[in-house]
């Protein structure tokens, strides 16, 4: 009787712990936030914060799925649709989509991509990516037209940007916080600061995680000034 008791007893331990563990999802171009998020909330309450990161489209399957995500991270455009289980939405920043270049070579402009040293560039994917939309948005613009015939779109935020490191395209769309984390290794970080829809970046609570305690603890962070100082570094 003794030894089942304490079965049964470190059954509920464990099923508490894991129960207390809050998992948090992102497209991969918000990964320095939300590790910061993550983070400064283990240090805060001592509980585990799991991240899981990729496109959007693979994240919104496992949430439909029931993977136990209780957060989101990205642009509400994307996120305030009726097949995603989200109850709310709690506002991070402004998303700034930015057009660098590999080391070497400079960019004032758009308009500048029209010159003959930009002969390869990459952008992530035009319909599935945030800044991949606001991309195509930039480039489909009157001013901008034969520009596309050059872009590669190759999928997420950093590895967009990681075909302008390596020197395998001539410039690159990616976002702040992207190019503030890598800002040593471009030749220019340009700012685009019109042509596309604002993209607003929040957070989305997953219906029926909304009352537990550690998202609200999670949530709670954000408003606190070492977080807002970390946004404010990344770019939002």
């Amino acid at each position: 009787m003794r030894v089942l008791l304490l079965v049964v007893m470190m059954f509920v331990s464990v099923g508490s712990a894991q129960a207390g563990v809050l998992r948090t999802a992102s497209g991969a171009g918000y990964k320095k936030i939300v590790e910061q998020w993550a983070t400064l909330y283990e240090e805060t309450t001592g509980a585990k914060a799991e991240r899981i990161y990729g496109n959007m489209g693979q994240i919104s399957a496992q949430v439909k799925q029931g993977g136990g995500i209780c957060l989101m991270v990205g642009d509400k455009a994307f996120l305030d649709r009726p097949d995603l289980p989200i109850s709310s939405f709690v506002p991070i920043g402004q998303g700034r989509p930015v057009l660098v270049t590999r080391k070497g070579l400079k960019i004032n402009s758009v308009t500048d991509l029209t010159n003959a040293e930009f002969s390869r560039i990459s952008a992530p994917d035009f319909t599935k990516a945030i800044y991949g939309r606001a991309a195509y948005q930039i480039l489909n613009q009157q001013q901008n037209k034969g520009l596309l015939k050059k872009v590669m779109a190759v999928g997420t935020v950093p590895r967009s940007g990681a075909y302008a490191i390596s020197g395998e395209v001539d410039a690159a769309f990616v976002n702040m916080t992207y190019a503030m984390a890598n800002k040593d290794k471009f030749g220019t970080i340009l700012e685009l600061t019109e042509g596309f829809s604002p993209i607003k970046i929040v957070a989305g609570i997953i219906s029926g995680c909304q009352d537990l305690g550690e998202v609200n603890q999670f949530v709670s962070l954000l408003d606190s000034d070492s977080m807002q100082a970390k946004i404010v570094v990344a770019g939002l």
